[in-house]
């Protein structure tokens, strides 16, 4: 899977593959191989290249030995439809860009959110990662059940 990591303001390609029980990642023009042992929800250890690193992903950040980094990920191809306007933007929309499980929905349809409450919980590559609200509003629709497995690129949530 290709994704754009933007890490404070430069953006960065990476492509990162799932092979049996590690992830290879080429990143920048090298390659890595990676291991993910997950501790809790939020946290665990990545081995890569035979070195251990403690990470806790909160959010947008991922501290790593403690030392915090602010992660953005973008889907490549999603953004250069919405560059090109072959696809609608839709600001309150929240769309998965790689494939995953849906863990648990925190809220329901009629509800009001704020702008980065955490709405869904997704379960992808491992991880656990809690999606945020992309603006206030009201739940419009979910697309989704608990527990079930979605593909990237599908419209999880709609918030207007």
């Amino acid at each position: 899977m290709e994704v754009v990591v933007k890490l404070k303001e430069k953006e960065f390609n990476a492509l990162i593959e799932k092979k049996e029980n590690k992830f290879e990642i080429e990143f920048e023009g090298k390659k890595f191989e990676a291991d993910y042992i997950p501790i809790s929800s939020n946290d665990g250890s990545l081995i890569v290249n035979g070195k251990s690193y403690h990470v806790i992903f909160a959010g947008n950040s991922v501290y790593v030995n403690g030392k915090p980094f602010k992660v953005e990920t973008f889907d490549p191809l999603k953004r250069e439809l919405l560059k090109s306007g072959t696809l609608e933007k839709d600001e309150g929309a929240i769309i998965t860009s790689m494939p995953g499980n849906v863990k648990k929905i925190l809220v329901k349809e009629g509800d009001e959110v704020e702008a980065g409450q955490a709405v869904i919980v997704l379960e992808a590559m491992k991880m656990e990662n809690e999606l945020e609200a992309p603006k206030s509003g009201v739940v419009k629709k979910i697309n989704v059940k608990e527990n079930s497995p979605v593909e990237a690129n599908t419209i999880l949530l709609e918030i207007e």
